[in-house]
This record gives structure tokens, C-alpha cells and sequence, in this order.
């Protein structure tokens, strides 16, 4: 039973660990994302953090904040703007997967003529022309299964995103803007996180949908 509550705690630590690294960064949210990790996971608060969430609240009380327009310019805008290109990004790099497990599986089915059923052989081939191999068409499929999301973009915007999500994790600590914080906190911001869904759509092979 110890070494369970000392397993919990070391969590606990390297998860508040990591918001302080992302406050030390600039990365405001993690500031009211710690106070409620502390909250809701009964958690005392450490020493960091009760200085930076008082030097925020007056900053906020001041009416203090970034004056630049456009949608990143606010602390909660650029969270909503990360949340949106890490989804674009993270299904372009779904689809990049898929492309390479689907031609390893095609190139698996062609070897079997006489093992394998001609509807599944007809399917895995048509998804394949669909998907496509390259890049590009990796962000038009993306395009495509994000329809109807807050994530849905052209296949250029889906592009842009990409890049920048990369530009970013290839710098280290760039990286942590990313980071997925709890949902409920998420909800309490105005920021809503959703899976890859098309609303109101009934589920369909994947090389149905078109641009």
C-alpha cells in the first residue's frame, strides 16, 4: 500500500513538474492548470505556485494583457489556436501512419491471391488509392475527417498547422504549448477538445468522403 501512495505521488510531482516548466515558459494556462490539478486531486500547492497565480490575478485585476489583434492574442485564444493545430497536426500524422500500414498491408494481400476475401481485397485497395502516399494528399484526407470540427481547415491551413506544430517540437521546450491539459479545466476556459468526428454523419468506408 506504500509503495502504491509513493507511486501517486511521484505522478502527482512529475505532473506538477511539468506545469511549472510550462509557466516558467510563458505558457500562462498552466498557472490555473495547476491550481486545479491541486484542487482536484487534493494536492498542496507548491511553493511556485502560489506567487504566480497571485502575480496573475493582479496583472488581470490591472487589466493588464497582450494588445496585439488577431485570434492567438489573448492567453485563452492562443490555447484554443494550439488546440486547433495540434489537431490538424496530430491527424496529418495519423493519416502518414495509415498510408505506410495500409501499402504494408495491400503489398501483404497481394502476395495471399488465393487466402483472401475479394470484398476485403477490393476494400483495402480502394482505401489505398484513396489515401494516397505523399504529404499533400495526407493533408486533404485530413481536411476531409475533420469536416465539421472546430480543427476543419483547407488543405492549406491544415498544412500551415502542420508546420508550425513541427517548428515547434523541434525546439524542446517549444514544445510543451501542446501539452493536453485536463478537459475540465479546458471546458471552464471556453476551449472545446474533440475527437476526430464528422457530427451527424453515420460512419462510412473513409474513400466515400471527397472534398
Amino acid at each position: 500500500m506504500k509503495g502504491a501512495t509513493n507511486t501517486a505521488s511521484s505522478v502527482f510531482q512529475r505532473d506538477l513538474d511539468l506545469l511549472q516548466n510550462m509557466a516558467s515558459e510563458g505558457i500562462v494556462v498552466a498557472i490555473p492548470a495547476a491550481l486545479h490539478f491541486c484542487q482536484k486531486w487534493r494536492q498542496p500547492v507548491p511553493d511556485w505556485l502560489l506567487p504566480a497565480a497571485t502575480d496573475l490575478l493582479c496583472s488581470l485585476l490591472r487589466g493588464d494583457g497582450p494588445k496585439r489583434r488577431g485570434r492567438a492574442a489573448g492567453h485563452v485564444a492562443r490555447l484554443r489556436q494550439d488546440n486547433i493545430d495540434y489537431t490538424r497536426w496530430s491527424t496529418v500524422v495519423w493519416q502518414r501512419e495509415a498510408q505506410q500500414d495500409l501499402r504494408e498491408q495491400v503489398e501483404a494481400i497481394r502476395s495471399r491471391k488465393e487466402n483472401v476475401p475479394n470484398e476485403i481485397r477490393e476494400d483495402r485497395e480502394r482505401l489505398l488509392a484513396w489515401l494516397g502516399s505523399t504529404l499533400d494528399r495526407a493533408f486533404e484526407c485530413s481536411t476531409m475527417i475533420l469536416e465539421g470540427t472546430t480543427a476543419y481547415g483547407s488543405p492549406e491551413a491544415i498544412k500551415r498547422s502542420y508546420f508550425k506544430v513541427e517548428a515547434h517540437k523541434a525546439k524542446c521546450k517549444g514544445s510543451l504549448r501542446y501539452m493536453l491539459l485536463d478537459p475540465e479545466l479546458l471546458r471552464a476556459l471556453g476551449v472545446k477538445w474533440e475527437p476526430f468526428v464528422r457530427p451527424g454523419r453515420k460512419l462510412e468506408p473513409l474513400y466515400n468522403l471527397s472534398l
